[in-house]
């Protein structure tokens, strides 16, 4: 009997090690990207021929598998109005976040028609056809936005649907950022922000042998003008005028 407890002491240890050590492989295995850039878009496939919508920025998506160039994400947390979904991103335009980031990780905002109803459309075009249509006053769960020959669309969940509304037809999400704040970045300065280096200005080389004929000019010609008209030179000057008299 003691040998049965033991036994199914250690096997209840073993299964919890084992519990243990899955759940660890797992949190490892788990990781986030974070939506730090403008423009971000869900993908339906890797051939990236065929984009969903604009993903909310600052927020966090869950990295379930990875190519050379994109990552496989899911997002929301499935919740009932808000269930899960799954897209790419490009790796170059979101930034890894190896742990678990403050929820939420992606905004639950709903949106309420406006007018008398709102056709959800399986493309966002007017042509295309709708797969439900909401009515005033209901509310549609908002996963982002995507604008599409001038008109801006909603991509929605409403009665078990997905679907893209009319951006009139609604009302707007007022979405705030995430409650991390995002990364600072160092400030770039633009050539036009940028002083240009000061510039000496060039001094003129000094004249100097100008100047010297200058003065030997002034020199001499004060000096003739005193020989001419000193006293006694003006004496020796009528001395001569006479004598040749």
């Amino acid at each position: 009997m003691l040998k049965k407890i033991v036994a199914a002491l250690l096997l209840c240890w073993w299964l919890t090690c084992c519990a243990d050590v899955s759940c660890a492989a797992l949190a490892e295995t788990v990781s986030f990207a974070r939506i730090t850039e403008d423009d971000v878009y869900l993908f339906a496939s890797e051939s990236d021929d065929q984009r969903l919508f604009v993903l909310e920025k600052s927020y966090y998506l869950q990295i379930q598998a990875e190519t050379d160039r994109m990552y496989f994400v899911y997002i929301m947390q499935n919740e009932e109005d808000f269930p899960l979904i799954s897209g790419y991103v490009y790796k170059s335009q979101v930034s890894d976040c190896l742990s678990a980031p403050v929820a939420p990780l992606y905004p639950t905002e709903k949106i309420a028609v406006l007018g008398g109803s709102a056709p959800l459309r399986q493309s966002p075009t007017p042509s295309a056809l709708p797969v439900i249509t909401a009515v005033n006053t209901q509310k549609l769960s908002y996963y982002g936005s995507i604008v599409n020959y001038g008109t801006t669309w909603y991509y929605v969940y409403y009665g078990g649907k997905f679907g893209y509304v009319d951006a009139e037809t609604v009302s707007a999400p007022q979405i705030s950022p995430h409650p991390t704040p995002l990364p600072s970045r160092p400030a770039v300065t633009t050539p036009s922000e940028t002083e240009p280096p000061a510039t000496e200005t060039p001094t003129e080389p000094t004249p100097t042998s100008e100047i010297l004929l200058i003065v030997f000019v002034v020199v001499l010609a004060v000096g003739l003008t005193l020989a001419l008209f000193l006293p006694g030179n003006l004496k020796k000057k009528n001395a001569v005028f006479d004598q040749d008299i």
